[in-house]
């Protein structure tokens, strides 16, 4: 019996290009939307869930983790000033926004690290909050700082910005 003759699988080069060009126009798009979707300017409004209360949030790409305005500090059962061994234990504190509404709260002390500023290097206490974002929440580790000679009472670290954000310091 005769070997049947074997099919060519080619496809013309002309619809190979222009499906690629297609995908490539359409991956391109759609990751253009997602980078501007998640550009953010250098302030933003945003909320702290556990305390009910707005924050105009400066974006800090400078810094590693997030800062709060926090005061009235209260480690339950724990020592001063701030100790590693107090990691796990709760903490009482007051957050104040920048329109001077306060609340006190307690969360769990998820680590103690050394921040180092431009002035001085200390011991701070880092906990989980909740950081509610043009109806998104993302839990965000924070350190817990007095920030009440500063103007601005939150700010977000990097890593707020690996939650799929950029900076655009042109928005306002």
């Amino acid at each position: 019996m005769p070997a049947s003759p074997r099919r060519s699988s080619t496809v013309s080069l002309p619809i190979v290009i222009v499906l690629g060009l297609a995908c490539a126009g359409i991956g391109g798009f759609t990751g253009y939307m997602l980078a501007h979707r998640g550009q953010l300017g250098a302030y933003e409004p945003v909320s702290i869930v556990e305390a009910g209360l707005d924050f105009d949030a400066r974006l800090d790409t400078g810094a590693t983790v997030s800062s709060i305005n926090a005061h009235a500090i209260e480690v339950v059962g724990g020592s001063t000033p701030p100790s590693v061994g107090d990691t796990g234990k709760q903490i009482r504190f007051t957050l104040e926004n920048g329109r001077g509404e306060s609340r006190r709260i307690e969360a769990t002390i998820e680590q103690v690290r050394g921040i180092k500023t431009s002035d001085c290097q200390e011991l701070r206490y880092h906990v989980y909050l909740t950081v509610r974002h043009r109806g998104e929440s993302y839990r965000l580790l924070m350190n817990l700082n007095d920030r009440s000679g500063s103007k601005d009472k939150l700010l977000l670290g990097r890593n707020w910005l690996r939650h799929g954000f950029s900076v655009d310091v042109t928005k306002t």
